[in-house]
């Protein structure tokens, strides 16, 4: 398979599998363009691996995911072209071999069908299959300051707190459940009781505490966009914005997404980016005053 042909499935796995990021993508410089929409294919073709694998087999298939992610071999037939395109944004953008590695313990957490007691616990999970994005963008974007890193990781938080705020029935579907287990117990619910009709006003006090806490890392996130490039800085406030609206629609739902599953309109997300130009304007200014130039961060993040 040619590199072009590998590009266009690329492009095929972000335009289906997000066409929120998708459409943000399209505000990178081309070379950070191509370099996201291979990173999203490899995360993307791992978390399809787990969850479409049966519960027998899913350990195994992370075992191979975990091999071939740390081997990554030089023979382009020996893989499949997610794995192609990890090891070229690896290598093109100096990304620390951990992350990737660090997504894949998230993924791991799912395989163990892991509960989480606290929110600490809850937010190292979004860590893994989040946060540690934010940190693999921030090599391909480029950063003012290593400063950039912790608000990366908290964007990345937020998005997936905002996920699991949507998805509650459809995890629940999966046996899964990312609700703070203290929660619940102090709410005197259990997960077989979750959606019982006595238990709503609780549910819905549960999930709105969990996104008050995603805006506050989407805040934190926000603060952030000034250690970046004004291009990459508006495509990821696009990216923000879009996602940070979806919290929005399940408050505004009647329902709040416990039935249906909440999406972003396209012409609601056009209108989002017009809605971006007061939040960018002030990172004109942050970029006329910064004299440091964007560099990839020299720091390599550790939870330990």
């Amino acid at each position: 398979m040619t590199p072009n042909q590998d590009l266009e499935l690329h492009k095929q796995s972000i335009q289906k599998g997000s066409k929120s990021f998708a459409l943000a993508s399209l505000f990178f410089s081309k070379q950070q363009k191509l370099a996201a929409w291979k990173l999203y294919s490899w995360c993307r073709y791992c978390d399809d691996q787990i969850d479409g694998a049966a519960v027998s087999t899913a350990p195994r298939r992370l075992q191979e995911l975990i091999q071939l992610t740390r081997s990554l071999p030089q023979d382009p037939a020996a893989m499949p072209f997610q794995f192609r395109g990890l090891r070229d944004v690896l290598s093109a953008h100096h990304i620390p071999a951990q992350y990737p590695l660090d997504l894949l313990r998230g993924m791991e957490m799912d395989v163990q069908n892991r509960r989480y007691q606290t929110l600490q616990d809850l937010e190292e999970y979004c860590y893994c299959v989040a946060g540690v994005v934010g940190l693999m963008m921030c090599h391909i974007m480029g950063v003012r300051s290593d400063q950039a890193l912790r608000h990366a990781i908290a964007m990345g938080n937020a998005m997936q707190l905002t996920n699991i705020c949507r998805d509650i029935r459809e995890d629940a579907n999966l046996g899964r459940c990312y609700l703070p287990q203290e929660w619940l117990k102090q709410a005197g619910m259990t997960e077989t009781t979750l959606f019982q009709p006595e238990h709503r006003g609780s549910l819905v006090a549960i999930q709105e505490r969990l996104l008050q806490r995603a805006d506050e890392l989407y805040a934190e996130g926000f603060a952030g966009l000034r250690f970046l490039s004004l291009r990459s800085c508006w495509a990821v406030l696009i990216a923000a914005k879009v996602y940070s609206y979806i919290g929005e629609l399940i408050r505004r739902d009647s329902d709040r997404g416990l039935t249906r599953r909440i999406h972003v309109s396209f012409w609601r997300k056009i209108v989002l980016i017009g809605s971006t130009a007061k939040y960018f304007v002030p990172q004109v200014w942050w970029s006329l005053k910064s004299t440091e130039a964007v560099r990839p961060p020299a720091r390599i993040w550790s939870l330990k």
